[in-house]
């Protein structure tokens, strides 16, 4: 459940940061000369903002919400996937971002000229040279993801249990082994998806 709860987030993550990534070069360009607009400026930093609140604060209001229009338990899921995504978004932004500017900057000309856009681009110019950058910005936003105990702390329940669920939960009723040998297992995960992450960054960078 911690794997593919943590996959999904980091795939939205990475969409979603792409995507403010290519609309802000897209709005720069078209900018040209002049100040900056708050469309431009938000594309830029808007991503940050969510450092500012702590994942449970916004798993609280989410909860408190939606436990007035439906099940909140029913699309827990789908509320861990998205708020870890979305907390996730500076880091993988801040991975992506460079790479995906030195490659517009190299292809920005020859792209129109040629008359290459959207998914063409992407695939045949964009994609060699942003597969590190992604890759890191993955890496980074599965293991925050998979380390997050604040969101599934409200929404987790019998039926929906990550390893920091259920490492809370040993600690609870007091069964140290058991919540030290989760604390290992998720330490030793985690830790080799940053040191992946690192090393495709290091990569990327030579």
């Amino acid at each position: 459940t911690s794997a593919v709860l943590a996959l999904l987030a980091a795939l939205l993550s990475v969409a979603l940061s792409l995507s403010l990534v290519m609309a802000r070069r897209a709005l720069a360009l078209r900018r040209r000369v002049g100040a900056r607009t708050l469309l431009e400026y938000a594309t830029d930093t808007g991503a940050g903002f969510v450092l500012v609140v702590p994942p449970i604060v916004i798993g609280a209001g989410w909860f408190l919400l939606l436990r007035t229009v439906s099940d909140v338990f029913a699309i827990a899921p789908v509320m861990v996937v998205a708020v870890n995504a979305v907390m996730a978004m500076p880091f993988a932004i801040r991975a992506i971002r460079p790479g995906y500017d030195a490659a517009s900057e190299r292809h920005e000309r020859l792209c129109l000229l040629l008359g290459i856009s959207g998914w063409n681009r992407f695939r045949l110019v964009d994609w060699p040279s942003l597969r590190r950058p992604l890759a890191t910005g993955f890496a980074f936003a599965m293991a925050l993801s998979l380390g997050d105990l604040g969101v599934i702390a409200l929404f987790g329940s019998d039926s929906l249990q990550t390893l920091p669920y259920l490492l809370l939960a040993r600690m609870g009723s007091y069964r140290t082994m058991d919540a030290a040998g989760l604390a290992l297992l998720l330490g030793l995960v985690c830790l080799a998806l940053v040191l992946a992450a690192d090393w495709l960054g290091r990569g990327e960078k030579s």
